[in-house]
């Protein structure tokens, strides 16, 4: 679920990943464009980004916009 959820622009230049090919190879730099696992904020964000969906879609889908916004923890669903 994490690389479906894109990091603002303006956020993206705290995500790089610094990598090289071969040890005589030039450094190449990347920035990280969605929320990459097993960083702090990745709970969160992904939660928060459910909850932003869920409340922007209750017209279409209510039953699904209140499982989402009660019954979720983390990435896991606990509903029945």
């Amino acid at each position: 679920m994490y690389k479906q959820i894109l990091v603002d622009p303006n956020e993206r230049d705290l995500q790089r990943i610094v990598w090289k090919t071969r040890a005589d190879a030039p450094v190449k730099t990347y920035k990280l464009s969605t929320v990459t696992y097993g960083t702090f904020s990745a709970p969160f964000l992904s939660t928060r980004t459910l909850k932003a969906l869920a409340d922007e879609e209750k017209a279409g889908f209510p039953d699904a916009a209140v499982v989402i916004s009660k019954d979720i923890s983390m990435d896991d669903v606990l509903s029945g």
